[in-house]
């Protein structure tokens, strides 16, 4: 796959994604947040509730009323109602027959019954609907079929369920019981208590988050399927930016020495070979040596020779050799890779490590947090004074990406920057991080 063809690809996803709308996550509902948002039990407990005239709802008969009309405006349901019917309306569910229990039962004296059977993942049991239509009576409720004129099936199912295996079950679904409820509560918009209301609007918005797909759900589902359809592309750019993340790792340093004005690398020092050593003269004095310590995957340090050392002998280090005194900046690659690849942002700190002898630690820390006021006026803006134990000063670099040719060019002058402002530019904040460590390496007890 040429790079030409895979920026095509990739453009053709750009453009894609740029024409979906906005969309952001609906909150999660109540049953949702407790892991029961699609369990048939919780979803019948919940429109028993509300249809039930004797409960603490403060609805009365009023929901019922509603549905039992929605429902006999159905031209799919051959099924009256009168308003006189509800002095004698009764509600129960799991009512007992021979054959089984049918979820809900709706009746009223002689006139008609509906027998309601609720699906919401699982389909219908064997001949599950043709046993409750073939059964003689719902004992449960003392209630013969023989006497009641009307007989109504109602198969609540989600709107793309296979039909039930009985005819006379009419396939009414939670879409629409959730569009009813929604209109009952619009028609008497304030007449019913707040807490009442707010639970039924969770009911219709668990309904719905679940079965219609929301504005974000078609957003995710079609950029699920762009990267599916666009998964070699992504995946070879992905693996090209991985492979040059980690030769970055290896030499970042060097780039970062070739990039700066002044000084030099120097050839021959004491560091391991696959660090960079850094030399530059300040206002024409005795050059100092700097220590870019590359060819690591995380903590890359960029460190003055010097303050680095064994706590015991005093002997400059260039690794961890405890007990040690380590002082120094430095940006953290994999940790903060995301910040950087996608926020464009180097964040830049530096640190005291906490291992150090803790006489060092605390005379350290007190005597930088002591002159922060000083040192603040020292450090390049924006940075901040942490109060952190370890990581006392922070700042972040923007990585111009535009600006440059290439993303890891943008990073190193994002480096370069911070290297400028902080060190070679900066003789004031050096000295003052100096005597500071000297200063703490002297209340080290050597016995």
């Amino acid at each position: 796959m040429t790079s030409e063809s895979i920026e095509h690809d990739l453009n053709e996803l750009t453009q894609r994604l740029d024409t979906l709308p906005e969309a952001d996550e609906p909150p999660p509902t109540t049953l949702q947040i407790l892991g029961r948002s699609r369990r048939e039990t919780d979803w019948q407990q919940f429109l028993l509730h509300f249809l039930t005239p004797d409960e603490a709802h403060g609805l009365n008969d009023e929901a019922l009323e509603h549905l039992l009309r929605a429902l006999s405006a159905r031209d799919d349901f051959e099924f009256s109602f009168s308003r006189f019917d509800l002095d004698d309306v009764q509600v129960e569910q799991e009512v007992v027959t021979d054959q089984g229990r049918p979820d809900i039962v709706i009746w009223s004296d002689k006139d008609w019954f509906l027998c309601f059977e609720l699906k919401v993942d699982s389909s219908e049991g064997t001949d599950q609907t043709k046993r409750y239509v073939e059964v003689e009576a719902f004992d449960g409720i003392n209630l013969d079929k023989s006497v009641i004129e009307g007989h109504h099936y109602v198969y609540l199912a989600p709107a793309d369920a296979s039909s039930p295996n009985a005819c006379e079950f009419v396939h009414v679904s939670w879409e629409w019981i959730a569009s009813e409820l929604q209109a009952f509560l619009a028609e008497s918009y304030g007449e019913y208590p707040s807490r009442t209301t707010a639970q039924l609007n969770a009911f219709i918005d668990t309904i719905r988050n679940e079965l219609t797909m929301t504005d974000y759900q078609e957003n995710q589902q079609e950029k699920m399927e762009l990267y599916v359809r666009h998964y070699d592309e992504i995946q070879e750019v992905e693996d090209a930016f991985v492979e040059g993340w980690t030769e970055f790792e290896q030499e970042w340093g060097t780039r970062l020495a070739n990039a700066l004005d002044t000084g030099e690398v120097e050839s021959s020092s004491p560091v391991p070979d696959e660090y960079v050593t850094f030399k530059f003269n300040r206002n024409g004095e005795s050059s100092e040596r700097w220590i870019f310590k590359q060819a690591t995957s995380d903590w890359a340090w960029i460190f003055r020779d010097g303050w680095w050392k064994r706590a015991d002998t005093r002997e400059n280090i260039y690794n961890r050799n405890r007990p040690d005194v380590r002082i120094g900046f430095l940006h953290r690659l994999e940790k903060h890779r995301e910040n950087a690849v996608r926020d464009h942002e180097l964040k830049i700190f530096f640190r005291m490590t906490p291992p150090s002898p803790e006489e060092f630690k605390s005379s350290f820390e007190q005597m930088f947090y002591d002159r922060k006021e000083k040192i603040a006026d020292y450090t390049p803006q924006p940075g901040e004074i942490t109060g952190n134990k370890s990581n006392l000063l922070e700042v972040t670099y923007d990585i111009d990406v535009k600006n440059h040719e290439s993303y890891f060019e943008a990073y190193i002058a994002a480096l370069r920057d911070a290297f400028v402002d902080h060190v070679v530019d900066n003789e004031e904040l050096v000295s003052k991080i100096d005597d500071i460590y000297t200063e703490s390496l002297e209340e080290i007890d050597l016995e």
